[in-house]
């Protein structure tokens, strides 16, 4: 198998451009024996030769004709892929692909596409939105960057790496006239006697509701609507009796703009969520992706801190 490197074939596309040694050689930058050298030693390697020398300057051969040609497009691909490489490292090229679990998307989204799109106008954002362990399969399969989900979902695995975030308080949230809101400071079994809405719950969140709600190990915990689309919860509990548990992070604006209200316990228990950055182990990330993955951890710092002044 012949070896050849792009300079060298810089020489020959050169010297069959130029018909000339002296002109090739100044053009390429190089004495014209040490041309005269590359070019026969070129030449050696391939067994023919690829230009017919002459006193007027020199003429492409069959052989030579057909390098040239070939030549001509590796050369233009090689300059394309280094300036792609080029374009990566500025941002100006290039696609990410993030994970989002349900509470991070609504804590994340619209504000990480806006400024992404706004810092790197020239990069492409893929969102896929599903469950914690869907997520992670995705991620090994390599069909996302990184993934944002809350820290217990992942398995601990030698594949896989987590930054943790800050926690992110929780509580229960309803519309401001909603009837429990009527009764000042309410015990948590309060909760039960309405419309419970929520995202599909991973074992240790299910574990949590049975004990905080005081449900029977048996008992199915009765969730009216189970949607992973927290903004389509939200709208439900503005317009009806319903009540959902969420980190004030993802329920900030609501509060803000008084369609919901945080519902006032006796006894608060400490309710959060721990979210992490999960991306795979000791795999470089694209420029874009590790762009990508600080503006996810800046965005859901700025969250985080905008809702404790709100809880």
């Amino acid at each position: 198998m012949h070896e050849i490197n792009s300079r060298r074939l810089s020489h020959v596309v050169a010297l069959a451009e130029e018909g000339s040694f002296a002109r090739a050689a100044g053009r390429v930058h190089l004495s014209q024996p040490a041309l005269s050298r590359s070019i026969q030693a070129l030449e050696d390697e391939l067994g023919m030769k690829l230009f017919d020398r002459a006193a007027r300057g020199v003429a492409l051969t069959a052989a030579g004709r057909l390098l040239v040609e070939r030549a001509r497009r590796v050369l233009f691909e090689t300059r394309c892929m280094f300036r792609d490489v080029e374009l990566l490292k500025a941002h100006e090229l290039g696609e990410v692909k993030i994970g989002l679990g349900p509470y991070a998307a609504v804590v994340l989204l619209p504000d990480l596409l806006v400024e992404f799109s706004l810092r790197f106008p020239k990069i492409k954002v893929l969102i896929q939105l599903s469950e914690g362990d869907e997520l992670i399969q995705k991620l090994r399969e390599e069909r996302v960057d990184f993934v944002v989900t809350d820290r217990r979902v992942p398995p601990v695995a030698p594949d896989l790496a987590l930054h943790r975030l800050p926690r992110h308080e929780g509580g229960w949230f309803a519309r401001p006239d909603h009837p429990l809101l009527a009764r000042g400071l309410v015990p948590l079994s309060a909760l039960r006697e309405f419309p419970l809405v929520s995202v599909s719950l991973p074992g240790f969140m299910k574990d949590a509701l049975h004990r905080l709600l005081k449900y029977r190990a048996h008992e199915e915990i009765p969730l009216q609507v189970e949607c992973n689309d927290v903004a389509v919860l939200k709208e439900v509990v503005a317009r009806t009796d319903a009540v959902l548990f969420a980190t004030a992070s993802a329920v900030r604006r609501d509060l803000e703009g008084q369609r919901l209200a945080r519902i006032p316990l006796t006894h608060p228990p400490k309710l959060s969520l721990e979210f992490a950055l999960v991306s795979l182990a000791e795999r470089t990330h694209s420029p874009a992706a590790s762009a990508a993955l600080a503006l996810a951890e800046e965005v859901m710092d700025n969250a985080n801190t905008a809702a404790r002044g709100l809880m």
